[in-house]
């Protein structure tokens, strides 16, 4: 009977081999988007983001694409900070050589919509593109990004196509952490995706087309949830017939700043786990297993410890190679493997609970 304690432990580690494999044989697009490139706008929602939105704007100033052919929209949602005065001095300096910066201001939030669904929205509004990519103030995408994610739209059953977003490491432990971390969530997320069972997204490296995103009736159609981008990605998979893509693929790589504390990380989770609970049923049937595969062993050692090591030496074992799958060069980050491991069973064992209990989102300084 005791053993039964150890049943999600091994289901998880077999979909975890799963996805090692998935990421092993992927394939991706290598081709240049067909010519002429489509006009795009990028989005953007800042709310007091002074100091990281440079990073942001200079990156997407360089990308490799005809300047009059790229629009960025900049959202600024009710900062109390320089934001807006950013904003307007890249605005201002621009001589025309560059992607010309709209400034989008926010409205005052109404009904269910606020936060950055209120703030994509409006940026959406406020272009005429048939093309929309969409990053985070804290994110650099490299100068092949907007290129490459356009790529993907040859095919003209592709309506929104999310790419891996690699966290930029300072050669410590809490970054190294963060970068695993992400890679493992995302190669689950691609996994699920690219065989057909849409589960999540990644808003700060999304691309979409306006036909999506009108056919669903946008934001303001949509429940309220504090991952919008999940949202958006749902209704886009239920209620229209665009195929939806999450490749591994290098090239589609976006680049975000570390959190800088790893009480700020447990709550970055705990924020995406809140988001979760809007799921469709089979993926909460997911959760949970995940859940209790790192919760029931940890009581297992206690009652039938042999059995138990040598299941968590397969659980294990599954998450590196899925790790190993996915990281590409980026292998060095394994050094902080096992500090991660650890991690990883701490707040998915804790997480329900904690989410049980404070329910509530503090996001940018907003409760949700």
């Amino acid at each position: 009977m005791w053993f039964l304690l150890l049943v999600p432990a091994t289901i998880y580690a077999v979909f975890v081999l799963g996805v090692a494999v998935v990421m092993a044989r992927a394939s991706y697009r290598n081709e240049e988007p067909e010519t002429p490139l489509p006009r795009i706008a990028v989005l953007v929602a800042a709310r007091n983001e002074e100091e990281r939105l440079p990073r942001c704007l200079d990156a997407l100033l360089a990308q490799d694409y005809p300047a009059d052919r790229i629009d960025l929209f900049i959202a600024n949602d009710h900062s109390t900070d320089g934001t807006a005065a950013v904003v307007e001095r890249y605005r201002t300096q621009n001589d025309g050589s560059l992607p010309t910066v709209h400034a989008v201001t926010v409205p005052e939030p109404y009904a269910h919509l606020r936060g950055k669904a209120l703030a994509i929205h409006a940026a959406f509004e406020a272009s005429d593109h048939d093309l929309l990519l969409v990053t985070d103030a804290d994110c650099a995408p490299p100068p092949t990004w907007a290129r490459s994610l356009v790529a993907y739209f040859d095919d003209p059953a592709t309506g929104m196509v999310c790419g891996h977003t690699y966290v930029e490491t300072h050669g410590d432990w809490l970054t190294e952490l963060q970068a695993l971390d992400w890679t493992y969530l995302l190669a689950i997320c691609s996994a699920f995706v690219e065989t057909g069972h849409p589960i999540t997204a990644m808003g700060n490296n999304m691309a979409f087309r306006r036909d999506a995103y009108e056919a669903v009736g946008g934001y303001p159609a949509l429940p309220f949830s504090v991952t919008e981008d999940y949202m958006l990605f749902r209704a886009v998979y239920e209620q229209t017939d665009y195929r939806l893509r999450y490749p591994a693929d290098p090239a589609l790589r976006n680049y975000t700043l570390p959190l800088n504390r790893i009480t700020d990380v447990y709550q970055q989770r705990r924020r995406w786990a809140r988001g979760g609970t809007q799921s469709q049923w089979w993926v909460h049937g997911v959760y949970a297993t995940t859940h209790l595969a790192h919760l029931l062993p940890l009581v297992a050692l206690f009652i039938i410890p042999i059995p138990t090591v040598a299941v968590l030496g397969l659980k294990i074992g599954a998450d590196l190679a899925a790790l190993r799958a996915t990281l590409g060069p980026r292998r060095g980050l394994l050094r902080v493997f096992p500090l991660w491991e650890a991690y990883l069973f701490f707040y998915l064992a804790t997480l329900p609970t904690v989410l049980l209990l404070f329910p509530r989102i503090n996001w940018k300084n907003r409760k949700l």
